[in-house]
């Protein structure tokens, strides 16, 4: 489904962000597999020497990609998302949360959501890297005046 989006979380491991729309970024997450799905981005803007921040502004969608191989943080071919965020109001998951559902069909559809500040954690992974494994939100629930505002999603593919 094109605004739908699709995560899944581990208590040992590394969560999965299946699908952001059809853009799935375990099968390709660079960024010339996400400019097929969502076409020319609205902006592109270089953040560092490994990163880009990326808006396809017209289906409210952020990106951050990241390249750790050399080559440049916008190279389309070999830069891979990191990061997304979605605010236009036609994104929801795939239990059928929406951008704008209020904070009591979050609880609902997410018994097991725990909140970090402005934000709740919907699916969650475990960082596996490191000697403190701690846990992290695979896909988050950004709200506003107890509402949906966004949805925060760590793909974390330039890791891998």
């Amino acid at each position: 489904e094109p605004f739908e989006l699709e995560a899944s979380g581990s208590n040992r491991g590394l969560g999965k962000v299946r699908a952001i729309g059809d853009f799935h970024p375990r099968r390709d997450a660079t960024l010339a597999a996400a400019n097929r799905v969502f076409g020319a981005p609205t902006k592109v803007a270089r953040t560092s020497d490994v990163s880009c921040r990326v808006l396809y502004g017209a289906i409210g969608l952020r990106f951050t990609f990241v390249n750790l191989g050399g080559g440049g943080g916008c190279t389309p071919e070999f830069t891979k998302s990191q990061v997304a965020r979605a605010f236009d109001p036609r994104w929801h998951t795939g239990k059928g949360l929406q951008i704008g559902d209020r904070q009591r069909k979050l609880r609902r559809l997410y018994p097991g959501a725990t909140r970090h500040g402005r934000s709740w954690w919907l699916v969650r992974g475990r960082n596996i890297f490191g000697v403190r494994q701690r846990p992290y939100a695979v896909l988050r629930a950004t709200m506003k005046n107890r509402r949906v505002a966004s949805f925060a999603l760590q793909i974390g593919a330039a890791g891998e």
